[in-house]
């Protein structure tokens, strides 16, 4: 069997195929909140709101790439769960306390809140604390009691 150098990992590591991935499951919030940004703020530039949208969110990924912060797969995709299901709950409680529809302003909010918050919880070390103990408090929930078990 033979054993990867540490420059075959490394150029495993930083694949364009896992920066392509990376930039789908992280740059699509990105994208959106790029696009939500150009919605808001009058531009004379001919540039659609999708264009500056995947430009946001290419800029922002890449940058990351290069400066060393490479997720996992699985961060990032538990990344794009938690901020699709994060901005879905901003949205839901936004409009259960407000009237009308969301103004472009607090739509660039909910989504920028989203990604900070998303952010935060998948790639930080508090998130990880956060996580850990709302997995051992649902296993505790879920744990049968002893004499169910008889």
């Amino acid at each position: 069997m033979r054993q990867e150098s540490g420059s075959e990992s490394a150029r495993k590591d930083s694949s364009f195929v896992r920066l392509l991935s990376v930039w789908v499951l992280v740059g699509s919030s990105l994208c959106g909140l790029g696009w939500t940004v150009a919605d808001a703020v009058p531009v004379a530039l001919p540039v659609s709101s999708m264009d500056a949208g995947l430009l946001a969110g290419t800029v922002v990924v890449a940058l990351f790439w290069v400066v060393g912060f490479r997720p996992s797969l699985s961060a990032s995709v538990g990344y794009f769960v938690a901020e699709q299901a994060l901005h879905l709950l901003l949205a839901l409680g936004s409009g259960l306390f407000s009237s009308g529809a969301l103004g472009p302003w607090r739509e660039v909010c909910l989504r920028g809140l989203s990604v900070a918050l998303a952010g935060a919880l998948v790639f930080t070390g508090s998130g990880k604390r956060l996580r850990d103990c709302v997995r051992t408090r649902a296993g505790r929930l879920v744990e049968t009691p002893p004499e169910a078990n008889r």
